[in-house]
């Protein structure tokens, strides 16, 4: 009986870290939009001009440092090993070892598309994110920190950190990282949802897991998530000034 109540309660636990993990995610997101926006209408000047920016990129910074230490004290009551731990580098082949499940998670999710949608369609939520940064400036800006900064911090904790030390940590080996994945890709998609876009991010979200599984390190799994970004970014950077 006691198992059982400590299973069910890690679970609701793990569901209200995610709750809070996600609320104050969109809370950097907004920080981050309209600190640029009041700061350009103070000054009477651009969004695009140098203060409106620096304001944003320093909202940011201050934001998501609370993120992570709000959300990294709810994963550290589950894992108290949690902190930057000196760098290994036979852990660090998982980096690229989950950079390329990622890759051939997009691979087999264009190929499921072709088959059973006859072409491929972009996730909505990468739409998004393009649109926006294709206007250059404060937004482009905003959206590279966003991804490459931002997002592998605070989804790593709130993905991996809570769902895999909350959720059935000491069940089968595979069970939290599904659970993780999922719910990982829903997170992407459920403003507009996409069954296509749903496996591809829950496959990342799994990829993602199983880094974190074996290093035990939750740092592996952020520059796993920070490369991959970094490295879609790219296009975005080249589209801003084409």
């Amino acid at each position: 009986m006691t198992k059982t109540h400590n299973w069910i309660g890690d679970i609701i636990t793990g569901l209200i870290w995610i709750v809070v993990g996600i609320l104050l995610d969109f809370a950097i997101q907004v920080a981050g939009m309209y600190s640029a926006r009041s700061m350009a209408s103070l000054l009477h000047v651009s969004p695009n001009s140098a203060g409106p920016i620096m304001t944003m990129v320093l909202f940011l910074a201050v934001f998501t440092t609370i993120v992570v230490v709000v959300v990294g004290y709810g994963v550290r009551q589950r894992s108290p090993k949690l902190g930057l731990h000196k760098f290994n580098a036979h852990k660090a082949n998982w980096i690229w070892r989950g950079y390329l499940m990622i890759i051939g998670a997009g691979i087999l999710t264009v190929f499921l598309q072709y088959i059973f949608a006859g072409g491929f369609q972009t996730a909505t939520n990468q739409q998004a994110l393009e649109k926006m940064a294709s206007t250059g400036g404060t937004n482009l800006v905003f959206v590279i920190l966003l991804a490459v900064v931002v997002a592998p911090l605070v989804e790593e904790l709130i993905f991996r950190g809570i769902v895999l030390n909350y959720f059935f940590k000491d069940g089968p080996w595979w069970l939290n990282v599904v659970i993780s994945g999922v719910l990982f890709g829903y997170f992407h998609v459920f403003q507009d949802f996409q069954i296509f876009a749903l496996i591809q991010y829950s496959l990342m979200g799994i990829a993602l897991a199983v880094v974190y599984k074996k290093t035990k390190q939750i740092q592996y799994s952020m520059m796993t998530h920070m490369l991959n970004n970094a490295i879609a970014s790219l296009s975005l950077i080249s589209m801003a000034f084409h």
